[in-house]
């Protein structure tokens, strides 16, 4: 017994302990007992005295008899379990009728002792009592020290059930600039499009969304570019782990790597091209050079695919506005377009904007804001795109099957055309093969052209989904359609110059 005492007294420490007792001859010898092993134990002779000395000191082991005056031991367990369900109740009684085990089960008793409890059980409860005790308070605390370190870490660390973030850690939360997933999911309402495209990196496809990948590759690493929430591109490494207790369920974690420059060891252009795009400072800074030095900018815009270039001198930089003075026909084609790109010797891209601010057609002035390079030069633009005559006709086969819905041709080249449907075909995706036949107007004559394409890309906006498709014409396709585009080209320059430009 003194090993079992030592025990108990290693375990015990600053742990208190309630005994509730209406025989005054079991609280003697039961204080004398227990006052070997423990320092702080708390007496009392009835349920009710109990319950108030219970809330007064808040002992971790309460020991009751059950038949007791003013509160029996049942009510006295059920109210202590209400104010603290951790508590830890062993029961000495001198019944052990069915109907007393069952409510003691029912209320989560740690131990049920028959009176006159032989010492060692009573010593084995009390000892379990508190190992108990230890092993809960053990993993709170650990279990602390994980979310401290989940939160505290560099990787950001969440938790993902199907296509849904349910869990996430600080780091997260600081990365996206968000208080919480609450206030991620009105920030980003769609996580399809969180990971930026990047040569070999993970990202989502028209046919195949990021997560999908993730879970059917669990364990594998994945680099992915993530903008945070200062609208910087970092790379990040991710990997996946399925939880098996959880169907569905799958643990995030996501290392940043950035300051590794590994980026533009995978797709060089993507880097440069997210370099540039955000150099809005430094356009304006190379407009400066242009305008101290008296030089000349070319203004570039297209009207129905037909190239409009006309120069322009800068007469006015703030530090978010240029004012460009440009001859009227140009400022013209802007009010239609909505934007325009700028070259000069000077830029090593061409640049575009889309904030057309203010056109002044008494100055002759346009008034723009915000600029990007471009990622193509205008001078790259191999084949003339045009849009056709309104009285064109285009018909689409998908699967051989003709497409009912409405079609109509944004625009046309040698090797492409863009077409506008209502509705897009089940199944029809990126890389899906076609058959095309459109009839076109050429100096009155109905010229014919059916042909074998491929999606190469397909685009929503609003009620309308655009195709753009490639192909490689027959000579004598190729042919006819140079011959409409030459016409084309001639007829779009009358009707531009019948605009009133």
């Amino acid at each position: 017994m003194k090993e079992e005492l030592l025990a108990i007294k290693k375990l015990a420490g600053d742990i208190s302990l309630l005994y509730v007792e209406d025989n005054a001859g079991l609280r003697h010898n039961m204080e004398k007992l227990l006052g070997r092993v423990f320092d702080n134990i708390i007496l009392a002779e009835d349920g009710e005295e109990g319950y108030k000395k219970f809330l007064e000191y808040q002992p971790k082991i309460l020991i009751t008899d059950i038949n007791m005056p003013k509160m029996n031991g049942f009510k006295l367990i059920k109210k202590v379990m209400s104010a603290d369900p951790d508590c830890k109740v062993i029961i000495l009684s001198a019944y052990d009728e069915k109907e007393y085990l069952h409510l003691a089960i029912n209320l989560r008793v740690f131990r049920y002792l028959q009176k006159p409890a032989k010492v060692p059980e009573l010593l084995n409860g009390i000892y379990s009592s508190l190992k108990a005790i230890h092993d809960t308070e053990n993993r709170c605390l650990f279990a602390n020290q994980l979310s401290t370190i989940l939160n505290y870490q560099n990787n950001i660390v969440l938790m993902m059930h199907e296509a849904e973030f349910i869990l996430c850690n600080q780091r997260f939360s600081e990365f996206f600039g968000v208080e919480d997933l609450e206030d991620f999911e009105k920030k980003y309402p769609d996580i399809t499009d969180l990971f930026q495209e990047h040569k070999e990196f993970l990202y989502s496809t028209p046919t195949e969304k990021w997560y999908d990948v993730v879970k059917e590759n669990p364990g594998k690493l994945f680099h992915t570019k993530i903008k945070n929430h200062e609208n910087e591109n970092r790379h990040l490494i991710l990997k996946a782990r399925a939880i098996p207790e959880k169907e569905g369920h799958f643990v995030l974690s996501f290392d940043d790597v950035t300051e590794l420059n590994l980026m533009s060891l995978f797709d060089s252009d993507a880097v440069r091209k997210d370099n540039i795009a955000k150099d809005t400072e430094s356009i304006l800074s190379l407009m400066r050079v242009v305008q101290n030095n008296s030089s000349e900018l070319k203004i570039h815009n297209f009207y129905k695919g037909l190239t409009i270039v006309n120069s322009a001198v800068i007469s006015k930089i703030t530090d978010d506005e240029v004012v460009l003075k440009m001859p009227y026909p140009q400022l013209k084609i802007i009010q239609l377009s909505k934007y325009l790109t700028i070259s000069s010797e000077v830029f090593p891209k061409s640049v575009i904007c889309r904030d057309i601010k203010q056109v002044d057609m008494d100055s002759q002035s346009v008034t723009i804001g915000k600029m990007s390079f471009a990622l193509q030069e205008v001078a790259d633009r191999q084949y003339i795109r045009l849009e056709p005559e309104e009285n064109h006709s285009c018909t689409l086969f998908y699967k051989n099957i003709k497409f009912e819905g409405k079609t109509r041709i944004v625009d046309i080249s040698e090797v492409s055309v863009k077409i506008a449907i209502d509705a897009l075909p089940a199944g029809l995706i990126v890389g899906t093969d076609l058959k095309l036949s459109f009839n076109l107007n050429l100096n009155g004559r109905l010229i014919s052209i059916t042909t074998d394409s491929n999606v190469y890309r397909i685009d929503e906006n609003g009620k309308n989904y655009y195709l753009i498709t490639m192909y490689e014409l027959t000579k004598h396709n190729l042919h006819q359609l140079k011959d409409y585009l030459a016409s084309r080209q001639m007829a779009l320059i009358r009707e531009f110059k019948h605009l009133g430009v």
